[in-house]
Parts: C-alpha cells; structure tokens; sequence
C-alpha cells in the first residue's frame, strides 16, 4: 500500500511546498516535505496540526484531506468496540477538527485558500454482497466502520463545499476515485494530475457557484474551460 508521503513527495518535486501529517523520516525522502504531528482523536491537535503547517510553509494555499478507503479496509479488519472508536477518530473527526481549523484560520487570515478533499472509494460490504461484479474485482470488502467513515468524509466534504460557497476567501475542490480509476492507483500519477489541475484551475477569474461546487471530479479528468474553481 502507497504511503501518503508519496504523494506529498511527487508534489514537491512539481514545485509546491508541502507539509504532510505522516511520519516521512523512515521513507528517505530526497525532497523537502515537511512531517507534522497529529494526533487525529484530538481538536487540539488539529489546530497544532494548522499552526505547525504554517511555521514551516509561511502560506497555506491548499489544505488536502484524504480518504483512503482501501488503506483503512486493511486498517480497521475487525469488527469490534475498540475500533469502533478508534475508527471515529481516525476516520471522522480527525477531518472534521483540521478542516475546521483550516477554515478559521483561512477567515482569520482574510487570504484566499483551497480545500481539497480526496476520497479513494472502495466497495462496502452491502456492495460485495448484493454485486457478483464487485465480488470479482474485490477481495476484502470494507467493513461497516469504513463504510460509515467514508460516506461520513463525503458528506462532510459536500457541505463544506456548500458552505465555502458563501464564503469570501474559501474554495473547495471535491475528487474521487476508485482502485479501479487509473489516476487514483498511483500517489503519484495523482499527484502529477493534482497538480495540473489546481494549475489550471488557478487561471479562472470566478469563484463557482453551489452547484458547481458540491460536484465532485473524477480523478484523471481535465480541467474544463471556464470551470472556475478558485478566486
């Protein structure tokens, strides 16, 4: 399984600073990413998470939250108590805390920032059962914790991106993609795409509107012209 550091790393070879909650010190990395602590199960931490980011970069232009189905499948395998809360932490609100201290810190600054969120999707266990063409391509179907995590995450993401749309200094861009999306089944083939797209969207002149904003894009796909995502 690809580590996030991957792509962190394939975008700051394109020339973005980056700063990546995951341990990269054992990954050799011969780029400069940024490790930052955080401890997922805690506000405090979300908003130590923001400040850390922003002493090592200066400006935050883009905040990426991620949703790797397929890694937490592997992740939470049973199904008991214990990873009951622990899936609520890691896969809930631990979003939910940094993305809401990445808004603050957005309005608080008066500087116009983007949140990225990025599911990798991945067949539930409902899915597995009632689909003989899911049960070919799957082997271990998400258990209901990850389920429930992942529709939480998109939901979550749809109304931010609701809300980002009366804002004056937020923008959000939604994507997605399963293990079966070319783009998606390497970090960083979607790393090279995420940076040509957020390039391309960075030339529009408009803020979008609701309904463009709550669409989310299928990972590979182009930028259209005049979509405007930002600014």
């Amino acid at each position: 399984m690809e580590s996030v550091s991957e792509l962190a790393e394939t975008m700051a070879v394109g020339g973005f600073s980056v700063a990546v909650a995951e341990d990269i010190s054992k990954q050799g990395s011969a780029v400069s990413v940024v490790p930052v602590v955080w401890n997922k199960g805690s506000a405090v931490s979300a908003r130590s998470l923001i400040i850390q980011a922003e002493t090592s970069l200066g400006t935050i232009d883009d905040y990426v939250f991620y949703f790797d189905s397929p890694m937490y499948t592997g992740d939470f395998v049973s199904f008991t108590a214990d990873n009951c809360q622990k899936g609520c932490d890691e896969m809930i609100a631990s979003f939910q805390y940094a993305a809401l201290e990445a808004l603050n810190r957005i309005e608080q600054s008066k500087k116009r920032a983007r949140l990225i969120f990025i599911i990798k999707t991945h067949p539930s266990l409902k899915e597995y059962l009632l689909s003989s063409s899911v049960k070919n391509v799957t082997a271990s179907p998400a258990n209901p914790f990850v389920a429930a995590g992942e529709a939480a995450f998109a939901n979550f993401a749809e109304n931010i991106a609701a809300l980002a749309s009366e804002k004056e200094y937020v923008s959000v861009l939604l994507i997605t993609g399963d293990s079966q999306n070319e783009t998606m089944q390497k970090q960083p083939g979607l790393a090279n795409w995420l940076r040509t797209y957020i390039e391309a969207s960075d030339e529009q002149k408009s803020k979008p509107g609701l309904k463009t904003s709550v669409c989310w894009v299928k990972a590979g796909a182009k930028a259209p012209g005049g979509f405007a995502l930002f600014r």
